[in-house]
């Protein structure tokens, strides 16, 4: 991230966790989320899962009382959409039969459908290192078309 996050999430002694829906450092990214449309996350597949900084950031702006709530004793999330892009080198068949998919289900259902997004939208481009520019250049343009749509149908992100 351009601006230096720190996804380390810091709390003992005077910072806790049930505090974080205060911290300082994070009200920025607490806000954008919590206002937005549409979430569209770009990253790359790593050991199985998304790079440790967008972790991070979830670990330290997707908490309750932003990103979700509790009411009854239920979880209740307070975000809507999300585009999700994301690179593999390993190929689909490979994530899907031998990894279970378990890098998406984490994703959609334990993070994002957790924080109310139930509409979520997967974009896999797999097989990276083997690809040619030309392929490159048709996902880019994949993804900036699939982005495009979901601007032009209201999300305020993108206006």
């Amino acid at each position: 991230m351009a601006d230096q996050f720190d996804p380390v999430l810091r709390y003992g002694g005077e910072k806790r966790r049930s505090d974080m829906s205060r911290d300082a450092e994070t009200k920025k990214y607490r806000k954008l989320m919590k206002e937005a449309d549409h979430l569209i996350l770009i990253y790359p597949l790593w050991w199985g899962g998304e790079p440790a900084i967008l972790k991070g950031f979830f670990d330290r702006v997707l908490v309750a009382g932003e990103a979700y709530t509790f009411e009854s004793g239920r979880v209740k999330g307070l975000l809507t959409a999300a585009q999700v892009f994301y690179t593999a080198d390993s190929p689909n068949w490979y994530l899907k039969w031998f990894r279970k998919n378990a890098d998406w289900i984490t994703l959609k259902r334990g993070i994002l459908q957790f924080c109310g997004i139930q509409k979520v939208e997967r974009n896999l481009f797999s097989i990276v290192k083997d690809s040619s520019p030309e392929i490159r250049e048709k996902w880019l343009r994949q993804a900036y078309a699939k982005v495009r749509r979901a601007c032009e149908k209201g999300a305020a992100l993108c206006k």
